[in-house]
């Protein structure tokens, strides 16, 4: 039942929404190390009676257990880490299986006898290669590899054009076309979530890697929705190196394995069939077929996956054996068999079951929202709502699509920083945040107020942000109004990070800088809410009130919630809070000031909106940027972040972009 689960819930990790079915899948992997351990060890120091001896026949299979399916190694970044416990845990179970065989196995018949040996082994073997998966996705060895291994050589298989009349919904024919462009280009994901150049050597990457440079020259040409696609595919393949077997599977060592385990554990099972089982237990008889029949299908589920997999497509085109390049792959003969992986994918999506396990590898496409002021605005005169009032009007944090805005400008915006010479030859942006769009619009960095972090930056924009957009709420036209909704779908998708993943934003965390501010902005409150109705100050009353107020609206977006937003907005930037002696209250104070100038400027050029768009664009990519490629790959794990994409294009931007001098 655990092999099952893990079998099947293994592809909601990519995902967010993963639910009851990610409990599930913890769980199940939890529980196969310590169910094993706890087997053979009853195994090795019971003794059974003579009819149901063959118990201890099932010691392989337990092996075969530890070693798990193919799409799941790892469930976090630092099960990678920990790979020498994890052979250490081998070894110790490989001898009590061995033991349990010795002392319960032994003095039965030669057929028996091989037959467990053979169980025995690929049981070992599978085992083996679960921890050396784990091995093989640490960050050390991964750079090695980007080292030593040439990019996937798949430029002369790889197919640009649409079908004339696009793919009409056929999702997965339109994720078979991805798959492939992104494996031509992983080299450049695998380098860049390491840190490790592509040309190490100092030389032309293009004279290096012809394939991979005509690929990237490629890449340069499509649209935007090409380009964030192909990003989404490639850290899906990104998450099977660092969690499932992906590394190993896809060798000469792999595709050996899963071939000579179907075939070992198929003359086991005729082994065991032919051999004597009186005087056994027939449930214990019974109960050994069926594991033979498991582990059998298992493995030749794992064997077709590997063969069939778009992974395979790479390793064909990357392989010496040219003989086996042209006898898969220019004659068409893998291309069919994969039609057959598509049709069935295809099926799935029709049916709704692809939903269900996750079998997209498409990114879920939303990102994460939280208002500084909406947060303060729901909470009683000195009290945030808690406990039963939370759960019924929900979380102050919530998710959004993310708009075709945001992802056309953002990739506008990079591909401007790279031509102006913006990020260096490393890739890395080279000025602080925010002063490459203020220097652009002419705006004085020291009035900017940026911070010393960039976690200040964000506390200070969004309170100017949203004073500004209020403000401005009455001056807003149709034409605009793609810009304001992509401003406050980054600048709440910033705010979301440092609320809710802080790991994800480069430098100091600033969780003292937050609390403060949004204390003096619940402060703020107290005073909105006093003036307007005074006979509400008492705490639970007013909780009562924003109760029924948020029922009846229901939402972020509700318009009891906006209503309060702009109420406390307005209050800021017509009472400024009082500095004390300790500038608690500061940030607060620098985001009116900030929101002033902005407002003062568009009164003489009305381009406020583009500063701000601009420079919460900047912010993004910088943070993108600068978040370590650690928490990049942690964040895979349930799901990835939209920060995660954009350090990605920006690499690729990068790569597509860069000459570097002879």
């Amino acid at each position: 039942m655990q092999q099952l689960v893990l079998l099947f819930f293994a592809g909601v990790r990519r995902h967010k929404d993963g639910g009851v079915k990610m409990g599930f899948l913890w769980l199940a992997y939890q529980l196969v190390d310590y169910t094993t351990t706890y087997a053979l060890g009853n195994l090795a120091i019971s003794s059974a009676p003579h009819e149901h001896q063959l118990v201890a026949f099932w010691a392989p299979f337990l092996l075969l257990h530890l070693g798990g399916p193919d799409n799941i190694t790892a469930y976090s970044l630092e099960d990678n880490k920990l790979w020498e416990r994890h052979f250490l845990t081998l070894v110790a179970q490989v001898l009590g299986a061995g033991y349990v065989l010795y002392k319960h196995v032994s003095d039965h018949g030669t057929l028996f006898v091989t037959g467990a040996v053979f169980m025995m082994g690929v049981g070992a073997v599978k085992f083996w290669e679960r921890t050396w998966s784990l091995r093989q996705a640490s960050f050390s060895i991964i750079r090695e590899s980007v080292k030593t291994e040439a990019p996937a050589r798949c430029i002369f298989f790889l197919e640009y054009e649409t079908p004339p009349c696009g793919f009409k919904g056929d999702t997965a024919q339109e994720e078979e076309l991805f798959k492939r462009h992104a494996h031509a280009l992983f080299h450049v994901c695998k380098s860049a979530m390491v840190d490790s150049s592509i040309d190490d050597d100092g030389s032309n990457t293009r004279s290096n890697h012809g394939d991979l440079g005509q690929v990237l020259e490629g890449f340069k040409k499509q649209d935007t929705k090409y380009k964030w696609m192909l990003m989404e595919i490639e850290l899906s393949l990104m998450y099977d190196i660092l969690y499932t077997k992906a590394a190993m599977v896809h060798t000469w060592f792999g595709y050996c394995i899963r071939i000579v385990s179907v075939l070992t554990v198929s003359t086991s099972l005729l082994l065991f069939w032919f051999s004597v089982k009186a005087g056994y237990s027939r449930v214990d008889v019974v109960i050994t077929y069926a594991l033979f029949g498991g582990a059998l299908l298992l493995e030749i589920i794992s064997l077709l996956g590997a063969l069939l997999s778009t992974w395979t497509f790479a390793f064909l085109c990357s392989t010496q054996w040219s003989g086996l390049r042209h006898a898969a792959l220019c004659s068409g003969r893998w291309n069919r068999l994969r039609r057959v992986v598509i049709s069935l994918h295809r099926l799935a999506y029709i049916t709704r079951v692809a939903d269900y396990f996750r079998l997209s590898r498409r990114w879920h496409g939303t990102m994460g929202q939280c208002n500084m002021l909406d947060m303060c605005t729901r909470r009683g005169t000195t009290r945030p709502l808690r406990g039963i009032w939370a759960r019924m009007l929900g979380s102050s944090v919530w998710t959004v699509n993310i708009p075709d805005t945001v992802k056309e400008h953002v990739v506008g915006y990079i591909n401007s920083i790279n031509e102006d010479g913006s990020i260096n030859t490393l890739g890395v942006i080279r000025k602080n945040w925010g002063q490459v769009a203020l220097e652009r619009h002419d705006f004085k960095v020291e009035e900017a107020h940026l911070g010393a972090e960039v976690q200040e930056a964000i506390v200070i924009w969004h309170i100017a942000t949203d004073i500004l957009l209020v403000k401005l709420e009455k001056l807003r036209t149709k034409d605009t109004e793609s810009v304001v909704g992509a401003i406050k779908a980054i600048s709440h998708y910033l705010m979301f990070l440092l609320v809710e993943r802080p790991a994800m934003l480069p430098g100091l965390a600033q969780i003292k800088l937050y609390q403060r501010t949004e204390k003096t902005l619940s402060d703020e409150w107290k005073g909105v809410v006093d003036e307007l109705a005074p006979t509400l100050s008492s705490s639970w009353i007013y909780t009562i009130y924003t109760v029924v107020m948020e029922l009846h609206g229901g939402g972020a977006s509700s318009n009891s919630r906006i209503h309060r937003r702009e109420q406390l907005a307005k209050r800021l930037l017509n009472h400024q809070p009082k500095l004390d002696k300790f500038g608690i209250k500061s940030r607060v104070r620098f985001g009116i000031s900030l929101a002033e100038k902005l407002l003062t400027r568009e009164g003489k050029k009305k381009d406020s909106l583009r500063i701000v768009l601009d420079v919460w664009t900047d912010i993004l990519v910088y943070v993108a940027n600068r978040c370590s490629r650690e928490s990049h790959a942690k964040q895979l794990s349930i799901g990835g972040e939209f920060t995660t994409l954009i350090w990605l294009m920006t690499e690729h931007c990068h790569q597509a972009s860069y000459r570097p001098t002879s």
